[in-house]
C-alpha cells in the first residue's frame, strides 16, 4: 500500500471487501469462533488506521460489497460510504433518500448511473439520486445522446454549486422515511436559511403530491428549480401552511429544488 501511494501516487482507494467471514474463527487454540471473528475485525481497522496516519491526504471508500457494512468503526475512519451497487433507477431512489439515517449527507456515496437506453426523465431521475449526497458518475457515458449527456453535465454543475452547503445540513423526511414501493419520496437538507428538496416520483401515484416543510414555516419563501432546469417540475409555495405543492407530469422523473427564506416585502 506504501507503494500504491508513495511512488505510484494514488489518491483514491475503493475497497469492496468481498468476504463472507461466517461465524468467525478459531485459529487459535482456546479461541471462540466470535472472539476470532472480532480479532480480525479490530486488525482490519489497525491496519486502514496506520495507512491513513501514513497517508493522511488518501482518500478511502468504504465500498463493502455495495454497502453491506455501515458500522460506525468504519464511517468514523473513512472518509466515503458506499450505498449500494443497485442499477435499478426505482429502486436506488428509496436508498439515496434513506442513507442519511446512517451516514452524513457529505459522506454517503450515490452511483448515478445513466444507461443509453434511458429516457431523458429516467436519466434526470438517476442523477438526481446523487444530488444531496457524494455522487459517484459512472455508466457507459460516452454512448449517451447529445440531450442525455447535457442532463449528466448539468446534473455534475449543479451539485458543485451545492455541496459546500451539505455538510452543514440537516436531513429531514417530509413525506416519512421512504418505503420501498412508495410512489412518490422525499429527502430535505435545510440549513437556517435554505431547503434542498429532491422529490422522485415512480410509476403508482398521482402527478401532484404536497410536501410539508414546517422548518421554513412563518414567513416568505423563494422556490426554484435547480434540476433539472428544463424538464416540467412545477412547485407553489404556501406561506401559511408551509406546504410545497410539487408536481411531476411523469413517472419516473424527479427534481432538486431550492426553498430559500425572503423578506417580506416593505410596507
Amino acid at each position: 500500500m506504501d507503494r500504491l501511494v508513495g511512488e505510484w501516487g494514488v489518491g483514491y482507494l475503493k475497497l469492496d471487501h468481498n468476504i463472507d467471514p461466517g461465524s468467525g474463527t478459531s485459529a487459535h487454540p482456546g479461541e471462540s469462533a466470535g472472539a476470532g471473528l472480532l480479532g480480525h475485525n479490530r486488525a482490519h481497522l489497525d491496519w486502514l488506521d496506520g495507512i491513513l496516519d501514513r497517508h493522511p491526504h488518501l482518500v478511502v471508500e468504504n465500498c463493502a460489497s455495495g454497502g453491506m457494512r455501515w458500522d460506525h468503526a468504519l464511517l468514523s475512519r473513512l472518509q466515503l460510504q458506499s450505498t449500494s451497487d443497485q442499477q435499478n433507477l426505482h429502486r436506488y431512489a428509496p436508498i439515496a433518500a434513506s442513507a442519511p439515517t446512517a451516514v452524513t449527507p457529505e459522506q454517503g456515496a450515490v452511483w448515478a448511473y445513466p444507461q443509453p437506453e434511458d429516457s431523458l426523465d429516467e436519466v434526470a431521475f438517476t442523477m438526481a439520486s446523487g444530488l444531496l449526497g457524494r455522487i459517484h458518475l459512472s455508466g457507459l457515458l460516452p454512448e449517451l445522446g447529445p440531450e442525455a449527456r447535457a442532463l449528466v453535465h448539468e446534473a455534475v454543475a449543479v451539485y458543485k454549486a451545492v455541496r459546500a452547503d451539505l455538510p452543514g445540513a440537516v436531513p429531514s423526511w417530509p413525506l416519512g422515511l421512504p418505503g420501498w414501493d412508495d410512489p412518490w419520496i422525499a429527502l430535505a437538507l435545510y440549513t437556517p436559511d435554505t431547503t434542498y428538496l429532491t422529490v422522485w416520483r415512480r410509476p403508482g401515484g398521482e402527478a401532484t403530491t404536497t410536501v410539508r416543510l414546517p422548518e421554513r414555516s412563518g414567513g416568505a419563501a423563494c422556490v426554484e428549480v435547480l434540476y433539472p432546469a428544463a424538464r416540467q417540475a412545477v412547485a407553489a409555495w404556501n406561506p401559511d401552511t408551509a406546504d410545497l405543492t410539487v408536481t411531476l407530469p411523469a413517472a419516473p422523473s424527479a427534481a432538486l429544488l431550492r426553498i430559500t427564506r425572503t423578506e417580506p416585502d416593505a410596507p
